[in-house]
């Protein structure tokens, strides 16, 4: 696997914040999604902007599909095996664009690969299919 960018690690720990904040017991992608978001001025937040992904309208979308826990969780949040396989893939992705760091806009491209996976649906359900992003990725900002 392929060493990680800074913004990439930031955006990972912040999906873990972001999970913990809806008192959920996971990782799973949709709180990877809005990790993406929360780092300002990376690759992949700058191409869901341009999308008019925000973060607030995937929070809104996060919590209609899971809902938010009640308790709060102790402890680290594993990720799930979505978000494993997500993770495993944004390395891959990386390396097809000639890549020696995984970034964000890596892991952005490798959320889009699982249909089934909750960012997946997330970013279709806001008009985001996996093309616009690919193709908002290459015209973002780096």
């Amino acid at each position: 696997m392929l060493p990680v960018s800074e913004e990439a690690r930031e955006a990972l720990r912040l999906a873990h914040e972001e999970a913990r904040d809806l008192h959920h017991s996971y990782i799973g992608t949709e709180h990877v999604l809005l990790g993406l978001l929360s780092v300002p001025d990376s690759v992949a937040a700058n191409a869901l902007s341009s999308l008019e992904v925000t973060h607030g309208r995937v929070r809104m979308a996060v919590v209609r599909m899971m809902g938010t826990g009640v308790d709060d969780v102790a402890g680290e949040l594993p990720f799930t095996g979505t978000a494993n396989d997500a993770i495993e893939r944004a390395s891959r992705e990386a390396s097809v664009l000639g890549s020696e760091r995984v970034g964000t806009e890596h892991i952005l491209l490798a959320l889009t690969r699982d249909p089934a996976g909750a960012a997946s649906r997330i970013l279709l359900q806001l008009d985001a299919d996996p093309a616009t992003i690919r193709s908002a990725i290459e015209t973002a900002p780096s």
